[in-house]
């Protein structure tokens, strides 16, 4: 059956950011080439209700994205893999997958069985780890080709937190429990990002700050007190190696040297202070983080001047986002130099360009040998 053909919404209003470096030509063309700096481009078809399994599980599926839900840009295959639910509003612990090269939203796995006696559980009986909040808790690592995951609020309807590391591998589409060594992060809920120079997951859990290596397996803590808000989400600007959280103002760690400092910064939007997970994630071509909250506008964040630009305004999502974040929603492809925001069960995706086509800076992380699409 013949889809809809992708609708293109151009900004009424797009600021320069200095984006005007002659693109560099692509090998192949892509998808999004069409897609001006400051264009929404809405996916039709790509709602989440639409590939819900049946029968449902135990809560409501809204759940999977109002429920703190979060998600990990997988860039090995350009898909922005969400996983959510938890606590007692959803049991179902399935994947979805939000395909940009094909512009379809897909289910890459089924919902564990649950029962009464497996509620509560962190671990279920099938070797699958319970549904949960996600938060900022999802990280892609490409050069394994795994997804991280720690902790979270499991389903349980007495809620709680628990602080388990997980790892799905995308070439088998299985999930493994890590057991990993070293000092665990100390809260269920952190802001996490990987880093392409080391090859490692940064997170913060509230109380400090760590990081986790897949090649030993182990928690390695920087810093022990750094206390902040919990309602955060973190992105690392590898070219001034810095790990950025957002959401209770913009406070920054270095990763060489792990100084802390919260950063003043100018023309802020009100969805920095809001202490509700706001989306944000570094795009190499304007050499900027990039930050959405809901609506149709898109502001990015220069840290050489600490000085925040809004890059769009018109029509995109058009909605708010939810109260319960934005989380890991809302990510960057480099491959196709836009990002992603999936931002509510019954919604269409959309797809956003902050800087020109394959302009200068755009870096494609390699693909894991034998790559394997679940």
């Amino acid at each position: 059956m013949l889809r809809p053909a992708a609708r293109i919404v151009c900004a009424c209003a797009v600021a320069a950011l200095a984006l005007t470096a002659t693109a560099r030509p692509r090998a192949q063309a892509g998808p999004y080439d069409a897609l001006a700096p400051g264009q929404w481009l809405e996916l039709p078809g790509t709602t989440i209700r639409s590939v819900l399994p049946s029968p449902l599980p135990i809560g409501s599926p809204d759940a999977i994205i109002l429920a703190w839900g979060g998600a990990a840009a997988d860039t090995s295959r350009n898909r922005l893999i969400v996983w959510g639910g938890g606590h007692n509003d959803y049991y179902g612990n399935e994947l979805y997958a939000l395909d940009l090269t094909t512009k379809t939203m897909r289910r890459l796995t089924d919902p564990s069985p649950i029962g009464a006696t497996t509620r509560c559980l962190g671990t279920l009986p099938d070797g699958n780890p319970a549904s949960r909040h996600t938060y900022n808790n999802l990280v892609y690592m490409p050069h394994v080709d795994r997804m991280f995951a720690f902790g979270g609020a499991h389903a349980c309807p007495q809620g709680g937190f628990v602080n388990d590391t997980w790892t799905f591998d995308f070439s088998t589409s299985r999930w493994q429990l890590m057991n990993p060594a070293g000092p665990l992060p100390v809260y269920g809920v952190t802001a996490s990002a990987y880093d392409p120079v080391t090859q490692k997951v940064f997170l913060h859990d509230t109380y400090g700050f760590s990081s986790y290596d897949f090649a030993t397996n182990r928690y390695t803590r920087h810093i022990a007190d750094f206390s902040t808000d919990y309602h955060l989400t973190a992105a690392i600007d590898p070219a001034r190696r810095k790990f950025v959280l957002l959401g209770d103002g913009v406070q920054v760690i270095d990763l060489d040297t792990f100084a802390t400092a919260r950063l003043a910064t100018t023309n802020t939007p009100a969805f920095v202070t809001s202490r509700q997970y706001p989306g944000v994630a570094y795009d190499p071509v304007v050499n900027r983080l990039v930050a959405w909250h809901g609506g149709n506008a898109v502001y990015a964040l220069d840290l050489a001047t600490a000085s925040w630009t809004q890059v769009a305004a018109g029509i995109g999502p058009n909605v708010p986002a939810p109260q319960q974040g934005t989380n890991g929603r809302w990510n960057y492809f480099p491959q196709y130099g836009v990002f992603a925001i999936v931002n509510s069960i019954d919604q269409n995706a959309f797809v956003f360009r902050a800087g020109p086509a394959g302009g200068p800076g755009t870096t494609v992380p390699a693909a894991p040998t034998n790559l394997r699409v679940p």
